[in-house]
């Protein structure tokens, strides 16, 4: 009888033990970080903690890393209360995801780094959260891309007429400035980009869906990123 309680102690402590394994893997993050993962054939989702603030507009960056065979990244996002926020798991048209979403509540957001469901690919990945200004009529704001950097993001308010201009005033790569819109279910999708030397400015005008995120970015292109020295200054100008 007491070996019997023995195994069943030893085999509930193992159970015990186990669990708290699993509940170490998930990995706390704060917006500025830059995280490195994988995706392997034994993991397929990587699970992390972001604490987010009612009404942060919070942009997940997720991309292969250098020489990585990962393909059709995806972002899965649940509040604290279990909730799913974002889930780009069924958009196949993203190599390198860009999500997002504006914070309903406080609490600890779970990230997910995944693949979209239909890839099979595995490899290492980035992942960079980031709490991002909301631009407003009047605003200029001053902005540096680097290598440490990647893409900066800014987003845009919802049903409304907006004019941004953007001018590159600093450095020898040439960025690129691109407006993106994304839901809870797709990654950023450009619907206008521009690369603008050296002391030239580029104005687009829009209005903006109330049932879309809209960013506006600034940064290179991937290769670029992973393989040159980049460092380049711009301005946005909003309207």
């Amino acid at each position: 009888m007491l070996k019997r309680f023995a195994v069943l102690m030893s085999f509930a402590l193992l159970m015990l033990f186990a669990a708290a394994t699993v509940e170490a893997k998930t990995i706390s993050i704060a917006y500025g970080d830059l995280v490195e993962g994988e995706i392997t054939a034994d993991q397929t989702e990587v699970e992390y903690s972001l604490t987010v603030a009612k009404g942060d507009v919070v942009v997940l960056d997720m991309r292969r890393s250098k020489d990585s065979e990962l393909y059709s990244t995806a972002v899965i996002v649940q509040d604290e209360e279990g909730n799913e926020v974002v889930n780009t798991t069924e958009d196949t048209s993203a190599n390198n995801t860009v999500a997002g979403f504006i914070a309903e509540s406080d609490g600890d957001y779970t990230v997910i780094a995944t693949r979209n469901k239909y890839s099979q690919t595995f490899g290492e990945f980035q992942l960079r959260p980031t709490s991002v200004k909301l631009l407003e009529s009047g605003d200029s704001v001053k902005g540096l891309v680097n290598n440490k950097t990647a893409d900066v993001y800014y987003a845009l308010p919802a049903d409304t007429d907006v004019k941004i201009s953007y001018t590159q005033t600093a450095g020898d790569y040439y960025l690129y400035f691109r407006i993106m819109v994304l839901d809870s279910q797709t990654s950023g999708t450009i619907s206008a980009s521009s690369t603008a030397i050296h002391g030239i400015t580029w104005t687009v005008g829009m209005t903006t869906e109330s049932k879309y995120l809209t960013l506006v970015s600034v940064g290179g292109n991937q290769y670029d990123l992973q393989h040159d020295d980049i460092s380049s200054k711009f301005t946005l100008n909003v309207e």
